[in-house]
């Protein structure tokens, strides 16, 4: 041990010291020592796979990672994208239930598909497709499961449709459905009509007795989930413009004659809004009586877009007017309407407001201040589909 740390030598992570920490006295020699970590090395790198286990209550796990079930499974590393998971709730779009289903799917290699009757689903007619012994590719090894647009609705703003596929097969022996999600949003147009998984259920767990996908004299049930999205046409921008702005001030003269609750400044523009002070020179809520209440206000004679609201990140100033050691308060508030007020109930004690070392007031005059640092403004967007196409 202390040849090696003279020569600078590094220590391995099964070094004696694990040993020692195990309360075994025993002197590994460097041959052994070198074996050790070769096989701790080589043993870390085996695969180990998860045991099935049995109970009672019939649960199965539900791996929804779909790459690591893709490889567990030997599914194409293309469809990574795919989560695959048992679930309770029956298709929502469309369910086909065969009897006599082992004619089908064990008996007919011949078969290349079953194609359903049109069924509707937010506005377009689909059909649902069935391979019971899967593509060219994977002949005999999955059942393939698909979905076909009819091309005749995908015209005008309609012409691109974008769904979300789940495809479904019933378990009995867990009363609950296998279900391939395609965690990729499809686009259905003129020139994709069809889409869905080639590889959903592997032909051998399909027809393995202890699954009972088919049951009670020979029956199988299969569905679909399509949830179909609008067309994209609609957005807004919000824009957080970062100038310091101003400053603006307002400057309150004869102030020990103000007897309103409330005074309001005239009205300055900032980023594209009017805005405005508003002072409680006896304060207001929690500062009425004791301190001046100071605030900033989004004037009403203004219209804001439905819906906007504004952004605004300010500091909010008392001046002092002798020694410029100004009272700066912030504020970071949204307004979501016109004569909003932000701003503090207790900016400044009446007490230091009339201390004249502190510079406040000064021949009867108050000076107040703003300085924006950062405003918001939003715009709104449509288009139609051969709008947005041609961005």
């Amino acid at each position: 041990k202390k040849e090696g740390d003279k020569q600078g030598t590094r220590r391995r992570p099964c070094s004696p010291e694990n040993d020692y920490k195990l309360g075994l006295k025993v002197n590994l020699n460097g041959a052994v020592l070198l074996f050790s970590c070769f096989f701790c090395a080589v043993f870390a790198t085996i695969p180990l796979n998860p045991l099935a286990t049995t109970q009672s209550t019939n649960a199965v796990p539900c791996n929804t990672h779909g790459s690591r079930v893709a490889k567990a499974y030997g599914v194409d590393a293309n469809l990574s994208a795919e989560q695959r998971f048992m679930r309770d709730r029956p298709p929502s779009s469309y369910c086909v239930r065969i009897e006599g289903c082992s004619e089908l799917i064990t008996k007919s290699p011949n078969v290349q598909k079953y194609e359903t009757r049109p069924f509707s689903v937010g506005g377009f007619n689909w059909t649902f497709i069935i391979e019971p012994f899967g593509s060219t590719t994977n002949l005999g090894t999955w059942i393939s499961a698909y979905v076909a647009i009819d091309p005749k609705g995908l015209v005008g703003e309609n012409r691109e449709v974008y769904a979300d596929l789940r495809f479904l097969a019933y378990s009995k022996t867990f009363d609950q459905y296998w279900t391939s999600m395609d965690t990729d949003i499809r686009r259905f147009h003129q020139s994709r009509t069809t889409w869905g998984n080639p590889n959903f259920i592997r032909h051998v767990n399909f027809i393995a007795k202890d699954r009972e996908y088919i049951f009670d004299n020979d029956q199988c049930v299969f569905g679909v989930d399509i949830s179909v999205f609008p067309f994209f046409n609609k957005w807004e921008v919000l824009s957080i413009d970062k100038t310091v702005y101003g400053p603006n001030s307002w400057k309150l003269l004869k102030f020990s004659t103000l007897t309103r609750d409330f005074y309001v400044s005239d009205e300055f523009s900032i980023g594209g809004k009017t805005w405005a002070f508003k002072v409680y020179p006896n304060g207001y809520g929690t500062g009425e009586g004791n301190s001046l209440s100071l605030y900033l206000t989004l004037t009403e004679n203004q219209t804001l877009k439905p819906y906007e609201k504004v952004y605004v990140r300010a500091k909010l100033r008392v001046l002092d007017q002798k020694q410029s050691r100004h009272l700066e308060k912030p504020i970071l508030s949204w307004f979501n309407a016109t004569g909003e007020s932000s701003g503090l109930e207790r900016f400044v004690s009446l007490t230091d407001l009339q201390n004249p070392a502190k510079g406040f007031i000064v021949n009867d005059s108050l000076s107040v201040q703003v300085q924006f640092e950062a405003v918001s403004s939003t715009n709104y967007y449509s288009s139609n589909a051969a709008q947005i196409s041609s961005f």
